[in-house]
């Protein structure tokens, strides 16, 4: 069974002009995918319409077998991570510590576990453990967006789906987010990254998912 079963897709935010008609694709839980497409074709919307927070006009969406449309957002949240492209949009807490807390307290799905054990091997993971008592506010964007990673991953999602994560980085911090994708998929996670740069999704994904009003095709 594929994690995510898109079947005959349709959607449109008014009744006429559909940004997409009839797309239908599988994803499995492993996969490395970059989504691609011309500006206004509806990869975000797509995304949106993946995590349920956006509703299809036509077609059904599966995830792990069961359709979206009755699961909630807080379940859907505990099986797939996203990051927003600009990282202020999901952090929100007076330190980074609260931000990791409350990330892992709101979506976590193994209560049982030791939270700080949890938080502070992400932390050090992404390279943020010395910045654990500051505000997400006074970080650099690089370090925001490996805090916003850090505290999706915290909740042991299956999947990721990352909205234009290179833009705006420099080779620096560039390089600092490939590391943060080569310990996804040594972890066994899978993803799925909204990008127009290709010479960066050739290194980072196994396969392009191009999208365009009339369908989708891997390529």
């Amino acid at each position: 069974m594929s994690f995510y079963t898109i079947n005959s897709l349709t959607f449109s935010y008014a009744k006429t002009d559909k940004l997409f008609q009839n797309i239908s694709f599988d994803i499995d839980v492993n996969q490395h995918i970059g989504l691609v497409g011309p500006n206004g074709c509806g990869k975000t919307s797509l995304v949106k319409l993946m995590l349920g927070i956006l509703r299809p006009r036509g077609g059904e969406i599966y995830l792990e077998g069961s359709n979206i449309k009755d699961i909630s957002l807080s379940d859907v949240g505990k099986k797939v991570g996203y990051v927003f492209q600009n990282p202020d949009k999901q952090l929100f807490c007076p330190t980074v510590l609260e931000q990791m807390r409350f990330s892992f307290t709101y979506g976590s799905s193994e209560p049982g576990e030791d939270i700080d054990d949890k938080i502070n091997y992400y932390l050090k993971t992404f390279d943020l453990i010395q910045y654990k008592n500051f505000s997400p506010v006074k970080l650099s964007r690089g370090e925001k967006q490996r805090l916003a990673l850090a505290s999706v991953l915290s909740r042991n999602v299956k999947f990721l789906i990352l909205d234009e994560p290179s833009t705006g980085l420099d080779i620096l911090r560039k390089k600092e987010l490939e590391n943060c994708l080569m310990t996804l998929k040594q972890e066994g996670k899978g993803y799925m990254i909204i990008s127009h740069e290709a010479k960066f999704l050739d290194k980072y994904v196994d396969q392009l998912l191009r999208l365009r009003p009339e369908g989708v095709e891997y390529v």
